[in-house]
C-alpha cells in the first residue's frame, strides 16, 4: 500500500515539475509587474529578426506568435541591484503583425530604435515602469504611445514622424516632453502629471504642429500647470484644448 502511495506522489511531483517548466514566473505577482506592450510589424520574409534592448532584473517576454514565453532572470540582481538582462534577438516564423508583451521587474532601459530592433513598431504602451531611466524610439513609425509610469523626467519623442496620438498619465517625475517634429500628431492626453507645470505645458503647446486640416486636440486633467498654462499658444495653431 505504501509503495503505491509513494509511486503516486512521485508521479504527481514529476508532473508538477514538468508543468512548471512551461509556466512563466516572476518573483512578484503578475499584477505588480512593470509592463511593456507593443505592436511589432515584421514586414519582410527576408528580415524576421526582432531585437529590442531591455534592461531589467527579471522578465517574461511573450513574442505574440503563439510560442512559449521566454523567461529571463538576472541571478545577481538580488545582491548587486543591477539590471542587465537583454533579450536581443528573436526570429519570427513569418512576416506579419505581432503583439509583444513584456512583464518585468525593475526595467531601467528600453531601446526600440529602428537601427536596434530592425522592425517597425506601430504602438507602444508602458505601464508602471517606475525605474525607467532611458527610453529611445528613434526613427520608429509609432502611431500611438501610451505611457503610465513614474520616474521618467523627460520624454524625447521628436523623431516619431508618424505619431498621431500621445497619452501620458501618472508620470510623477515628468518635467519635459519633446515633440517638435511630429507633423501627424492629432491628439494629446495628459493626466495626473503633477510636475508638468504651466511652463512645461506651454512648451508642449509651442512645439505643436499647425492644424492645417482635421481636428487636433489637447486634453488636460489634473496636471500641475493646468490652471495657469497659456492655452492660447495652442488654439492659435488651430488646436482645441480641453481642461477637466
Amino acid at each position: 500500500m505504501y509503495k503505491i502511495i509513494y509511486l503516486l506522489l512521485a508521479v504527481c511531483l514529476l508532473t508538477s515539475c514538468e508543468t512548471d517548466n512551461n509556466v512563466p514566473f516572476l518573483s512578484i505577482p503578475d499584477d505588480e509587474a512593470q509592463i511593456i506592450e507593443m505592436n511589432v510589424e515584421v514586414g519582410s520574409s527576408s528580415n524576421l529578426v526582432f531585437s529590442p534592448i531591455i534592461y531589467a532584473s527579471q522578465m517574461i517576454v511573450n513574442w505574440g506568435d503563439g510560442s512559449l514565453p521566454w523567461q529571463f532572470v538576472n541571478r545577481d540582481s538580488t545582491n548587486t541591484g543591477t539590471s542587465t538582462l537583454k533579450p536581443l534577438r528573436y526570429t519570427y516564423p513569418a512576416a506579419g503583425a505581432y503583439d509583444v508583451n513584456v512583464r518585468a521587474i525593475k526595467i531601467t532601459r528600453l531601446d526600440l530604435s529602428m537601427d536596434s530592433v530592425r522592425q517597425n513598431i506601430r504602438t507602444l504602451q508602458l505601464t508602471d515602469c517606475r525605474h525607467l531611466k532611458a527610453l529611445s524610439c528613434k526613427n520608429q513609425e509609432l502611431k500611438s504611445v501610451n505611457i503610465n509610469t513614474s520616474g521618467v523626467k523627460m520624454l524625447e519623442l521628436s523623431t516619431l514622424s508618424a505619431l498621431e496620438e500621445l497619452t501620458v498619465s501618472a508620470c510623477d517625475s515628468l518635467l519635459t516632453i519633446v515633440l517638435y517634429k511630429n507633423p501627424e500628431l492629432k491628439t494629446i492626453n495628459l493626466t495626473n502629471n503633477p510636475r508638468m507645470s504651466a511652463l512645461s505645458l506651454d512648451a508642449v503647446f509651442i512645439q505643436l504642429p499647425e492644424a492645417t486640416s482635421g481636428i487636433r486636440t489637447v486634453n488636460l486633467s489634473n496636471n500641475g500647470g493646468d490652471a495657469s498654462c497659456n492655452t492660447a499658444i495652442a488654439t492659435q495653431k488651430g488646436w482645441t484644448v480641453n481642461i477637466q
